[in-house]
């Protein structure tokens, strides 16, 4: 598979975006102890990369989605890579969730600071 350290690309990003879903249902589901399927919102995204100090790796005027986009192709390359692994996400994921997790208006928040985690673990291990 050919793949680059190229966060805007676009193909690495739909890859992410099916690893970062499928990560965080996993989790949810260990922490709802209920089988459930969730989707990340991309405000929870750009807010993990914000708090994880990653901002530097976002291009200029970049909006939420894009922001989001960018945090999935950073999941994606870090788990091809080898540098974290899905079990290790959950496992992130899970130590970070509080009840806000499944609260209707304060979810997003919740996830982002979660997800933050694994962002902090990516971009050590990426030297970003």
């Amino acid at each position: 598979m050919r793949y680059e350290m190229d966060f805007t690309d676009k193909g690495l990003s739909k890859f992410g975006d099916s690893l970062v879903n499928f990560v965080f249902s996993l989790a949810l589901s260990e922490y709802l102890d209920r089988p459930t399927g969730e989707r990340v919102p991309n405000a929870s995204l750009s807010i993990a990369l914000e708090l994880a100090g990653l901002r530097h790796v976002i291009p200029p005027r970049t909006d939420k989605h894009g922001k989001g986009d960018i945090a999935e192709a950073i999941f994606a390359y870090a788990w091809l890579e080898g540098k974290i692994t899905v079990e290790e996400a959950v496992e992130i994921l899970m130590k970070n969730f509080t009840e806000d997790v499944t609260h209707f208006s304060r979810r997003k928040e919740a996830i982002g600071r979660a997800f933050a985690e694994v962002f902090k673990v990516i971009g050590e291990r990426l030297e970003l």
